[in-house]
């Protein structure tokens, strides 16, 4: 038996499962979101923190080696050398930093390393009297003590040497050298197990130490297979979707047709959910947010996707917030946010729908039917007629200033607010929470203004898929931000607006619509939901297996993600094609199902609206003349706006079809045009 034994720790005790730069990337990843205010502007990006972190590491090295020791360098000092340049902050807060940063690469570390599963059985074929780790690394002793011990490896070194502390490393042999000089302990009685051939072999046979290479076949290969990732995005990607095309494909072909379709169309898509929920994550902890609230519907599905991405409930070295589901709609939160019965208070719900019958506006405010008809009929507005511009018509105006009006819509908001308060308070959502997100789909985040003006305490960040343009004041507490297009910023890819319904299904939760809330027994508010089946045979036949495919495919990305530290920003190319070949060069299964949908539009037009309804040609030729026939055209052309989709509905003739689509064709470039106007006015 030897009387000391010392082990190599990367790759000998520990494994890695990336690059060891990706260790790195993620900690820049951390430094941006978390410390995204006291970087420049210019250093807000990982890629660029990490190329800059490596040419410091060779700066110090170089310095080092110039003394009298090697070319060693600690973490520490590296991190304050970086902040100094990157960062805003004084040199205090820097240090300050720089240590808790040290902390964070560690967490970092345990997060994305495991236990050489081999190593003990190896270790034991070479026994000794005392046992030490001997490692070339950048972090101190005690760090990788704590390492070893997160690991369980305790037992095989429960202490030993860093060559950062002392300045040698086991590459130029000057450590190998320290060591006997400090423990008295001669080359002979000592034994060292690495990986290296060079640092772990050849060189501590030079000092007469009995020197044992350890690189098993499996794991070496395997290694080598995870570090190719690295230096090429693309090859990473490339990786991911072979491995989600082979599981994919596997589970594919036990199912049949329109669900096989839809799942392989979901696995192909997935990028674009992925990326939305990486980005969520991103912003969740660039924002410090204390909760995520996802909400119904679509939130539904998109919590799936965000916990298979973040399958540790982490992100670069930090907790995530924790994730919830929040039943609300626009039709449960309207009301309950209005701030007075009056016109200019419903210019909220008229800037979204210009033209609305009262029995419209009436569902949107839950109000009773029947008692809104009589005041109607006391003020000559037919109850069901559309009225163009309702808060210019006299009629509507009178009826706002009437009290029974004023009594039926104020009594609605103050129940209403009641219940939705306490609905919130149960779900955390009250004046004690600072900061929180919102996660829909998109398109204006009207739900999020509701519930920025129910809970003006809480600065809430809505994270959506897209933005349309602002037709409200927005909330002094609300913050937007799209993964994808965002109208208010620029017009890129807006034409990816035009067809949002088909997104919105392929989202679709099964679990209904929030209609409002009630109160049960034991004193507890609970959502009210409307369940659709019509719309439910479509989620059944088509939804349900495209989002399992998209499923899927995130479990795979989530083992990539943080440890890859693939950054949203990199998806978001890919995901805006996925996005316009879903629009323009769908597949004739996805128009189908669609054709089939009973959409829910109780909000703003007060009812479902079936979408295998389209205007008959009859009905097209009228609107030059009729008015009735031009409005149900121009609602047609509002509702819709997939051209792709008309043109694959096997169950209209091409004729129809053909001036359907000319139909759409005109609203988009009608809106076009109202676009441009507005622009060259705002100049």
């Amino acid at each position: 038996m030897k009387e000391l034994r010392t082990l190599d720790v990367w790759d000998t005790l520990l494994r890695r499962r990336c690059h060891p730069d990706l260790i790195k990337l993620i900690a820049a990843r951390h430094l941006v979101l978390r410390e995204h205010a006291t970087l420049s502007p210019e250093w807000r990006d990982p890629w660029r923190l990490l190329r800059e972190r490596c040419l410091i590491e060779g700066e110090l090295a170089r310095q080092a080696a110039s003394g009298s020791g090697d070319d060693e360098y600690t973490l520490e000092a590296v991190l304050i050398t970086l902040l100094e340049r990157v960062s805003t902050l004084a040199p205090a807060a820097r240090a300050s930093l720089a240590q808790r940063l040290v902390r964070v690469e560690l967490e970092i570390e345990k997060a994305n390393t495991f236990a050489d599963p081999a190593c003990r059985d190896v270790l034991a074929a070479h026994p000794a009297r005392r046992s030490l780790f001997l490692s070339d690394f950048y972090m101190p002793a005690g760090l990788i003590a704590e390492l070893l011990e997160h690991h369980g490896l305790t037992d095989l070194a429960p202490e030993g040497i860093s060559s950062c502390d002392v300045g040698l490393n086991k590459r130029s042999g000057n450590l190998f050298r320290h060591l006997h000089e400090t423990t008295g302990i001669a080359p002979s009685d000592h034994v060292h197990v690495g990986d290296n051939r060079h640092s772990d072999h050849d060189m501590p046979r030079q000092f007469g130490i009995d020197a044992v290479h350890y690189l098993p076949a499996d794991a070496h290969n395997a290694r080598q297979a995870r570090e190719r990732l690295f230096p090429d995005r693309g090859t990473l990607l490339n990786h991911i979707d072979e491995e989600i095309q082979r599981d994919a494909e596997a589970h594919a072909a036990q199912l049949g047709d329109p669900a096989r379709t839809a799942f392989l169309l979901g696995t192909r898509c997935a990028p674009l959910l992925v990326g939305y929920a990486t980005f969520i994550g991103e912003q969740a902890l660039r924002e410090d947010l204390q909760s995520l609230y996802f909400l119904t519907r679509e939130g539904e599905f998109f919590i799936e996707v965000f916990r298979r991405v973040f399958p540790q409930q982490s992100l670069a070295g930090c907790e995530l917030p924790p994730a919830h589901i929040l039943e609300v709609s626009r039709l449960a939160t309207f009301c309950p946010s209005l701030q007075a019965v009056s016109t200019g208070e419903l210019m909220r719900l008229w800037n979204l729908y210009a033209t609305q019958s009262m029995q419209a506006m009436g569902r949107s405010l839950c109000v009773d039917d029947d008692q809104l008809a009589a005041l109607c009929a006391k003020h000559q507005i037919p109850h069901t007629d559309p009225v163009v511009y309702p808060w210019k018509d006299s009629r509507v105006q009178a009826l706002f200033a009437d009290p029974a009006f004023q009594t039926l819509v104020q009594d609605e908001i103050d129940r209403s607010r009641d219940l939705l308060c306490a609905y919130l308070a149960q779900r955390g959502l009250d004046a004690s929470l600072q900061r929180a997100g919102i996660v829909d789909i998109g398109w204006r985040g009207t739900i999020q203004d509701n519930l920025a003006l129910l809970c003006p305490a809480t600065r809430l960040s809505g994270f959506y898929l897209a933005l349309a343009r602002f037709l409200n004041p927005q909330p002094d507490n609300c913050r937007k931000a799209a993964f994808g297009p965002d109208l208010n910023q620029d017009q890129q890819n807006a034409h990816f607006l035009d067809a949002v319904s088909p997104i919105e299904m392929l989202c679709n939760s099964p679990h209904g619509s929030t209609e409002g809330y009630e109160r049960r027994e034991d004193g507890r508010v609970v959502a009210r939901r409307h369940i659709d089946e019509d719309e439910n045979r479509v989620h059944d036949g088509f939804v349900r297996s495209f989002q399992q495919g998209v499923l899927l495919a995130a479990e795979h990305w989530g083992r990539y993600v943080d440890s890859h530290a693939i950054l949203s920003s990199e998806l978001r190319g890919h995901a805006c094609e996925i996005w316009d070949s879903l629009i323009s060069r769908s597949p004739q299964e996805l128009s189908v199902a669609y054709a089939e949908l009973s959409h829910n539009e109780v909000f703003g037009v007060g009812h479902f609206v079936d979408k295998s309804a389209v205007p008959a040609i009859g009905t097209m030729m009228r609107a030059f003349v009729d008015p009735r026939a031009r409005y149900e055209l121009i609602q047609f052309v509002k509702q819709t706006q997939w051209q792709a989709g008309i043109w694959n509905r096997p169950d209209l003739g091409m004729l129809h079809r053909a001036m359907l689509v000319s139909a759409l064709i005109a609203g988009r470039v009608g809106k076009a045009v109202i676009r441009w106007k507005r622009r060259r006015k705002a100049r």
